[in-house]
């Protein structure tokens, strides 16, 4: 799911122009935060607190929402096609949102609210510089995480971009004396560190300092001391790949690398030449909106293949599906689309629904239909 993110920006500029006079754009962002900030946190809680749901503020919230985008895509029908594409997006996406929430799929509601405050940065990244570092903060503000514990906290640092604090708190988790390493190497604590450090940008300079100084630790098992070594060095290695143009020849060269450095599937000692490999590619999406069929079906699918290869025990986002379902739709007849949709038969997950025998969760991803354009 690869959308604009410049659509929150649109829908307020849309709904100032629509709006009566009391309803000022400022007034109608207020009312977009407020529903973001109530619905967010609910999506990273556990299935025991679904019972706790206020459904009817929910769907007040979701309303909110839909309304935001009923605007845009009514005014899109006026503008150019590129718009109304924008606008398409942004609806589907907060379709994605009531339905994750209706069916109480908190990890797709996490991961869709997620591309929506995306958007909303995009939006603040037009305003000085001040005024986006707030953005999270005030965001953040507005949500009741008191009683939310540590590792979904740090979740809402990462949904409302507030990278150095999600950072600082995988930091303080695994200084922990009394966090064995081997634990927090099973709940992927420091995986889902790396993966921040290495694709937020201007950050691989602190995870290293931070690696040196967790080696230090006594109890590291061989495999972890090795492992983060290898790590270690790899940042040193690639750092400079990360920098200037994307480069796709090269992304792949590290892919491939990666790929060949350990025989064994769930081995972690690659993770670092993926996610360096995984930036690059996603950056070259970026800054080229217009690339290829072939292109987008390769890399989509090298991206489900390093989410694989880099998910910890119980991702926060449902990447591989998305991403697999990506490289199909991209590139319905290349070379990936058989294989990822096998990947996504064994491998694929929605709230617990093995997609190869999919029932409810077809609203999300349509495995039929994803066959018939494959076979």
């Amino acid at each position: 799911m690869n959308h604009s993110r410049t659509l929150v920006a649109l829908v307020l500029s849309v709904a100032m122009q629509t709006a009566t006079a009391a309803e000022k754009t400022t007034d109608i962002m207020h009312k977009v935060y407020d529903a973001i900030a109530y619905l967010l946190p609910l999506s990273v809680r556990n299935a025991d607190a679904h019972s706790k749901w206020d459904k009817e503020l929910i769907e007040e919230k979701l309303k909110v929402l839909t309304d935001a985008s009923g605007t845009l895509v009514h005014h899109a029908e006026e503008e150019d096609a590129e718009f109304r594409l924008l606008a398409r997006s942004f609806d589907r996406l907060v379709q994605d949102i009531g339905v994750s929430f209706r069916a109480q799929w908190p990890d797709y509601a996490y991961y869709s609210l997620m591309e929506l405050t995306d958007h909303c940065v995009a939006c603040h990244s037009r305003l000085p510089s001040q005024s986006q570092d707030l953005f999270g903060q005030r965001l953040m503000a507005r949500m009741n995480a008191d009683n939310i514990e540590p590792e979904s906290r740090t979740l809402l640092y990462i949904a409302t971009r507030q990278f150095d604090a999600a950072l600082g708190m995988f930091e303080q988790q695994l200084a922990d004396p009394a966090l064995d390493p081997i634990e927090a190497d099973y709940r992927g604590i420091m995986l889902r560190y790396l993966r921040l450090g290495i694709s937020t940008g201007g950050s691989s300079e602190r995870v290293a300092k931070f690696l040196d100084t967790y080696q230090k630790r006594t109890d590291l098992p061989y495999f972890i001391a090795h492992r983060l070594e290898h790590w270690r060095a790899a940042l040193t290695k690639l750092a400079g790949s990360m920098d200037g143009s994307p480069d796709l020849g090269r992304a792949r060269q590290i892919f491939d690398n990666a790929t060949a450095l350990t025989l064994a599937p769930g081995n972690r000692l690659r993770a670092v030449e993926d996610l360096v490999a995984a930036r690059i590619m996603r950056t070259y999406l970026q800054a080229h909106p217009k690339a290829s069929a072939a292109e987008r079906g390769e890399i989509y699918y090298k991206l489900g293949i390093i989410a694989l290869r880099t998910s910890e025990p119980e991702p926060a986002v449902p990447e591989l599906e998305m991403l697999m379902a990506a490289s199909i739709q991209s590139d319905p007849h290349g070379p990936y689309a058989k294989d990822a949709y096998g990947i996504l038969e064994e491998y694929g997950y929605i709230h617990d629904e093995h997609l190869a025998k999919q029932t409810e969760s077809r609203v999300m991803i349509d495995m039929a239909a994803l066959k018939k354009q494959v076979f």
